[in-house]
């Protein structure tokens, strides 16, 4: 993952300015990735080469522009759910969907959860399908009713292949433990949509 990650960001120029090098500001995004904090990274990143824990948060955002639109493709099933943390003082919800692929394939942070957030999340997510895939959901009733309209196929499904998106939000939950489920009280939606997004770069090309 290591290499890849630091071919991928010079491919995607991430980082123009070469002040550091990309393969140390590599490994600052993966210990974060992995769960260290940006103080704990810039310590161990200090035997190679001084680097401030700001810097490393900021290495870190930057690590979104790897998130690409997922390869649009033939998919059987999508299953579909949702989790909540804290930001601003209010409860947004991170949408997030997953294949038989194990590829998370969008994700979205709202204000709400209701069937307008559920159309529009859907769609995007039919964009990266060359077919009408079946829609694996379980609780909200806002996915059904947005789903019919909508005239996608879907199933309530508790387990089996829905376990895939479970298994997601186990690995995103044991990482947003380190903030204690909330981010810092100063932290604005935006941020943790660029965190929740470089998150997700970085998950899906651990998986790859």
């Amino acid at each position: 993952m290591f290499t890849q990650l630091t071919e991928l960001l010079e491919a995607h120029n991430v980082f123009v300015r070469e002040r550091k090098p990309t393969s140390l500001r590599a490994m600052g995004i993966a210990l974060l990735y992995f769960g260290l904090s940006c103080r704990q990274t810039a310590e161990a990143l200090s035997f190679s080469d001084e680097a401030s824990h700001e810097a490393v948060r900021q290495w870190y955002h930057r690590a979104q522009k790897l998130l690409c639109d997922p390869s649009k493709r033939y998919r059987p099933t999508i299953a579909i759910d949702e989790t909540k943390f804290k930001v601003e003082k209010r409860w947004y919800f991170l949408w997030a969907v997953d294949t038989e692929r194990r590829e998370l394939l969008c994700v979205e942070i709202t204000p709400t959860r209701g069937g307008h957030d559920a159309s529009r999340f859907i769609r995007r997510v039919l964009k990266t399908c060359t077919n009408t895939p079946t829609v694996l959901v379980d609780g909200g009733p806002w996915y059904p009713r947005a789903l019919t309209r909508l005239r996608v196929p879907w199933e309530w499904v508790t387990f089996g292949k829905r376990n895939v998106v479970e298994q997601w939000f186990s690995i995103f939950k044991q990482r947003v433990k380190r903030f204690y489920r909330r981010w810092p009280h100063n932290a604005r939606a935006e941020t943790a949509t660029s965190w929740c997004e470089a998150f997700v770069a970085l998950y899906n090309l651990k998986r790859a």
